[in-house]
């Protein structure tokens, strides 16, 4: 699939308590923490995108900037839906939206950029 700018993705995500904000490390509180929240972005983000550039080729996340601005509790399931704002070479950057129960929780900009997975393995050596 060729991926253009507009197209829309979604995802639904069980939360559990490894995602709380205790397990983490990121608060002393049983609710979904940002880094997971982050982690359920990247990966609505990340799926299509790897899907679409073959296997010599992965996207790497670059860019997260996200507001998260409503809790959820532990065992909520969570729609994260992204839509590709823009292709600038081998950067794709993504709007981001998630919603638990209906409501908005977060949003953002998440950006990927496409490298050679080997290239990429080899310069962190």
């Amino acid at each position: 699939m060729e991926l253009r700018e507009g197209m829309e993705f979604s995802k639904e995500f069980q939360t559990g308590i490894e995602h709380s904000a205790r397990n983490i490390g990121s608060g002393d509180v049983e609710v979904l923490s940002t880094p997971s929240l982050i982690l359920f972005i990247e990966n609505t983000a990340r799926e299509p995108l790897d899907s679409a550039v073959g296997n010599e080729r992965v996207s790497v996340g670059t860019l997260i900037n996200i507001k998260h601005f409503k809790a959820s509790r532990i065992g909520e399931r969570v729609t994260v839906r992204v839509r590709l704002l823009s292709i600038d070479g081998n950067r794709y950057t993504f709007w981001a939206d998630a919603f638990s129960n209906g409501k908005k929780i977060a949003s953002g900009l998440h950006e990927r950029t496409v490298v050679i997975r080997s290239e990429f393995l080899s310069s962190i050596k």
